[in-house]
């Protein structure tokens, strides 16, 4: 038998339809992030958010979907900022000079430490530092398929042409401790700040930490030749 997809009535239902469903998604990546998949609750996660239990079975089918629907809400976020910079990198590791995969390759960087001085992404990072850690729920190989390993296989390509490594497996090895510098920083943030003993991330930090993930990478690679 065809499965119907349910459509929301036009009157009745619950109030605010898209703005209900976009608040419970911001409460949703928070607990998720805080407790992982199996641990989160939706009975906790509709407390927090103000709604009734059954509304999230009504806008998201229930766990699942609504974890689903997270990873969504991420992608849609972090691809649009994240696209110039592969496309870039794609290129220079295909047609570019070794200068030009170097520029490249501190673009992708630049970009990604971008999101830790935007405070809306520290639910994201969370949410998708759980779901890797836990390997648990439905948005995270999501996540890896369409964000992580597009990142990582176009980083690779450029530390691959860069540091003239013949062998696939070393470059993306190279690449994720490249990559570790900000992942590291991105979920540890508030510890981060402590470490340094900094109130919060402003424009002039930001810009220290990117001249330093370009300096280690560079020694990084440099090394490697």
């Amino acid at each position: 038998m065809k499965r119907v997809s349910r459509r929301r009535p036009k009157t009745g239902g619950y109030p605010r339809g898209d703005e209900t469903r976009a608040h419970i998604v911001t409460v949703a990546l928070k607990v998720f992030g805080e407790r992982g998949f199996d641990l989160a609750s939706t009975r906790d996660i509709a407390a927090k958010a103000g709604v009734k239990t059954p509304a999230l079975q009504y806008y998201f089918d229930g766990k699942e979907g609504l974890h689903l629907a997270c990873a969504q809400y991420i992608l849609d976020k972090a691809l649009p900022k994240l696209k110039p910079s592969l496309e870039r990198a794609i290129e220079a590791a295909q047609n570019g000079s070794d200068e030009s995969a170097r520029s490249a390759l501190e673009d992708v960087l630049d970009s990604l430490t971008n999101s830790l001085g935007d405070p809306s992404t520290e639910s994201w990072i969370r949410f998708v530092a759980r779901s890797k850690h836990d390997g648990a729920g439905p948005g995270v190989e999501l996540i890896r398929k369409t964000l992580s390993y597009p990142i990582l296989e176009a980083a690779a390509g450029l530390v691959e042409k860069i540091a003239g490594e013949k062998s696939r497996e070393v470059a993306r090895l190279r690449t994720l401790l490249i990559l570790g510098q900000i992942h590291w920083m991105n979920a540890s943030r508030t510890e981060a700040l402590k470490v340094m003993r900094w109130s919060k991330l402003d424009a002039v930090k930001l810009t220290l930490i990117k001249e330093m993930v370009r300096e280690h990478t560079r020694l990084a690679l440099g090394g490697a030749q």
